[in-house]
């Protein structure tokens, strides 16, 4: 999938409120061809709306992904709560109708 991403010239970056460590050896184990970028003053969550403050002691992010335009504009975002997997095809079909 990575390579379709590719294809039409677009970079795919995670995030997640885990350390950079944290975020490699979580790359690593899953195979993931995109960069996972560390937010764990959450401030990029915050930003997106999308931290779940949860407790008092943990926050979580919601899964979403955003399609964004070279000019930095949302064009779309997604709730990727059901996986990666529905999420891929959708984004990239999307992109693929914004570059027409």
């Amino acid at each position: 999938m990575a390579d379709a991403f590719d294809s039409v010239n677009c970079v795919v970056l995670g995030a997640s409120f885990d350390t950079v460590d944290d975020n490699r050896a979580f790359k690593e184990k899953f195979g993931y061809q995109f960069e996972l970028l560390s937010d764990v003053d959450e401030q990029v969550g915050v930003e997106y709306e999308v931290r779940d403050p949860g407790t008092d002691k943990v926050h979580f992010a919601k899964r979403y992904g955003y399609l964004i335009d070279p000019e930095g504009v949302i064009v779309k975002s997604y709730d990727v709560g059901g996986g990666f997997a529905e999420f891929a095809p959708n984004a990239l079909a999307d992109l693929r109708a914004a570059q027409q």
